[in-house]
């Protein structure tokens, strides 16, 4: 008998965004007698072995829907599964060494201690739970604003502290058997209590940003909820492994040596991975470091500096920065060389950075730039009265950069060995010195329009005026030149904005054309165009780049005005935790007294 077959081709996509096809048939009509030999040759077939019927494919299947995110790799980030397995073998690491510790802690209880008793066990514990207890809340009120931002440097914090708390377990019953101090011993019981809970505090806000990084991806969507799932799933299979093969190993350290070994060496592998898991993250949004580091590279592309290598070479780079045929080192046509990728910016980021908002360093070379203080005391950093045009062009500005008296000199100190100014005279514009590293110092207008905004934009004009400034010394320093570094010069080319691309170029000691531009921003009638080096262009740079940045308000309607609506909260300072300003102006002004001929 004739069979017929029906068919029907399924294109479906799921929730990543991933297409499949599937095809479905159906017969139309059969026989019995085909169903019998098709019977009979399902019964006669030989039956594989369970190891055959499950085929490697199936397997991998079956582990991706347990263990992986439903949509992998579309609905997490890149960066996914390098971290997931640096974390599990950490996470094996860790399990061993948490059973040598739990052995020690027990002995410390007093397990195997004739004359030890239930109730000095339970005071015991009762003072371990009241040191974890307060450090947990101390440590939330000081560091909870700061895990998002620096989630890298604390997830390996965590560990760090982690493994403080095992090694302080360990070698708790040693304090007191060997050295008779029971009171040491409890001592480092409770600083083993503190670590741990201090560790809680920083892994759960630092993990819970990674995770939520992962979930992000720039193509695709993920799923928080699930992806946290899976990671507890791997995260029991991994501490079942654990315990499994240290109930085979723990009974086999029974001296001292060979127990510290085991531990120490547990120790260091488990900090050496959390180190590459960590360094293996590619985290899209920017904080303080991450910041400072994009804008170095974006200016990079304007004003290459000649004292360092070009940077590391990534999967995809982008064009790296040339310098122009002029005489300066200014380019002209930077399209196409900004090369700030988060792959790029996270490897230069270092976990712990030493500095803070206070120095300026060079993320290739890690030569210090320069070195700002946010927040001073205009009175306290002058030695002498400023001149009218450098008030003048103070009057619409949101905060002010002025240089430490240690980087300035006069004219008239040069003429005078007393160094005091002449009082009939304008005061003079002061010099920068060639052989000081820059210091700068960020005062900040009145408290209304000290935004966290205006403190970022800032910090980030300030570090790029001290990177041109050092690019200057440099030059000045091998051609061996008497060019002087002038302020006044400095403060011209911030506020005018009507001098061509050329004149910059030709100049040979002009400064970067991104600082121009910052500090332009900086003034409320200043318009910095959208294909100038400013924030706005730093923003959309980085969204094609693929940085997570908000996107900016659009304007309603036609507006005659020239300057573009700029967000109130987000120009890439969102995560940032900026310090807050100790003096704030209050005003300005500049006046003086002339003498009359007697």
């Amino acid at each position: 008998m004739k069979i017929t077959k029906v068919t029907n081709d399924i294109s479906e996509k799921d929730a990543s965004g991933k297409s499949t096809t599937t095809i479905v048939r159906r017969h139309k009509k059969t026989t019995r007698a085909s169903l019998q030999s098709r019977f009979q040759a399902t019964a006669q077939a030989p039956k594989a072995p369970f190891w055959k019927v499950v085929d490697q494919e199936t397997t991998v299947a079956f582990l991706k829907r347990v263990f992986l995110p439903n949509g992998y790799p579309e609905s997490v980030t890149p960066d996914y599964l390098r971290y997931q397995v640096f974390n599990a073998l950490q996470a094996f690491c860790n399990s061993l060494a948490g059973l040598l510790a739990s052995r020690a802690l027990l002995e410390g209880y007093g397990i195997g201690d004739p004359s030890a008793t239930a109730t000095n066990a339970l005071l015991l514990n009762i003072v371990l739970d009241v040191c974890s207890r307060l450090t947990t809340i101390v440590s939330a009120h000081y560091l909870g604003s700061s895990l998002v931002p620096d989630a890298k440097m604390y997830r390996l914090l965590a560990d760090v502290l982690n493994d403080a708390a095992l090694v302080l377990d360990t070698v708790s019953p040693a304090l007191n058997s060997y050295f008779g101090w029971p009171q040491l011993r409890v001592s480092a019981l409770c600083l083993s209590a503190s670590c741990r809970a201090l560790c809680g505090i920083v892994a759960g806000g630092s993990k819970a940003a990674i995770s939520l990084h992962f979930a992000t991806p720039v193509k695709g969507k993920g799923d928080i909820g699930d992806l946290n799932a899976k990671d507890a799933s791997k995260e029991t299979v991994l501490a079942l492994i654990g315990m499994l093969v240290g109930a085979l190993l723990v009974p086999r350290l029974t001296s001292l040596f060979s127990t510290y070994f085991t531990l120490f060496l547990l120790i260091g592998l488990h900090i050496g991975l959390n180190y590459m898991g960590v360094k293996a993250l590619a985290l899209r949004k920017l904080n303080h470091q991450r910041l400072w580091i994009s804008w170095f590279l974006y200016d990079e592309a304007y004003f290459p500096s000649t004292y360092h290598p070009p940077p590391p070479a990534i999967s995809d780079p982008a064009p790296a920065p040339t310098k122009s045929t002029s005489s300066s080192s200014y380019n002209k046509d930077p399209i196409g060389q900004h090369y700030f990728t988060p792959a790029l910016v996270n490897e230069l980021e270092p976990l712990f950075a030493r500095d803070g908002f206070t120095h300026y360093r060079d993320p290739i070379t890690h030569r210090v730039l320069g070195h700002v203080t946010l927040g001073s005391s205009l009175s306290k950093i002058l030695d002498r009265p400023l001149h009218p045009e450098v008030i003048a062009s103070w009057q619409h500005s949101e905060y002010i950069i002025w240089f430490d008296k240690k980087c300035l000199f006069y004219e008239d100190d040069e003429d005078t060995t007393s160094g005091e100014k002449d009082e009939e005279g304008e005061p003079t514009l002061p010099y920068l010195r060639s052989d000081v590293l820059p210091h700068l110092h960020v005062i900040y207008k009145d408290v209304d329009r000290c935004s966290k905004k205006a403190r970022v934009h800032a910090w980030i004009a300030a570090g790029l005026l001290c990177k041109s400034i050092v690019h200057l010394q440099d030059k000045i320093q091998s051609t061996k030149s008497d060019y002087k570094i002038e302020t006044e010069k400095l403060l011209k080319s911030a506020r005018d904005s009507s001098s061509s691309s050329k004149e910059k170029a030709g100049d040979e000691w002009a400064i970067s054309p991104v600082v121009p531009g910052l500090l332009r921003e900086n003034s409320r009638e200043a318009y910095v165009g959208d294909q100038e080096p400013g924030w706005h262009n730093f923003r959309k740079r980085g969204k094609e780049l693929g940085w997570a940045l908000k996107d900016e308000p659009k304007q309603d309607g036609y507006s005659y005005s020239r300057k573009p609506v700029v967000p109130e909260v987000d120009d890439g300072e969102e995560g940032l935790v900026m310090p807050e300003p100790k003096y704030v102006l209050a005003g300005l002004g500049y006046s003086y007294a002339t003498k009359k001929d007697v």
